[in-house]
């Protein structure tokens, strides 16, 4: 095109239309990409936790949380993170349970939850986990029947947590 001549380009040539279509097309793929990976993800919950939801609330059971701050519970938890080897004491009032219940609670994905189950041993309990330990877990350890229940957070640099009940001022 020369100075001065009236030839006039096609819209499809012109810069400022393809930017114009790119940038709201961008936006379109984003979100479509967005809706794929949600439905692709796990529908789990992070901790898993029955629920009633009544009108808009949502209520938990909390009397597991009360039996244990009633019974003044605590429990240490040591991990032997190359053989999966968990022991566990538990302080307060006596547990006549034989069987404990410790889980993983992964922080995203509830699929890769894990259970150690806990056997009397003395004055603890021994099991094994068999989930990679490589990021942070939280604790749940309870009763074989639910009856109290103790929880904390297992970091990644440490090899032991402290479990306490949900409801301190109990």
């Amino acid at each position: 095109m020369t100075p001065g001549s009236n030839h006039i380009r096609p819209w499809y040539r012109e810069p400022m239309v393809w930017l114009m279509m790119a940038l709201p097309a961008a936006a379109v793929i984003a979100g479509l990409s967005t809706v794929a990976i949600a439905v692709r993800a796990s529908g789990d919950d992070a901790v898993p936790e029955s629920v009633r939801r009544t009108a808009q609330m949502q209520v938990a059971d909390l009397a597991a949380d009360q039996q244990a701050a009633r019974r003044k519970l605590r429990a240490h938890v040591q991990v032997t993170r190359s053989t999966g080897a968990v022991q566990v004491t538990v302080s307060g009032d006596n547990i006549a349970d034989n069987r404990l219940q410790l889980r993983f609670i992964h922080a995203t994905d509830g699929a890769h939850d894990a259970l150690a189950m806990l056997v009397r041993s003395g004055d603890g309990w021994l099991g094994r986990i068999d989930a990679p330990l490589d990021h942070p877990w939280a604790l749940i350890l309870s009763a074989d029947d639910d009856a109290w229940r103790l929880q904390g957070r297992l970091p990644i640099e440490h090899d032991s947590a402290l479990l306490e009940p949900a409801l301190a001022g109990e």
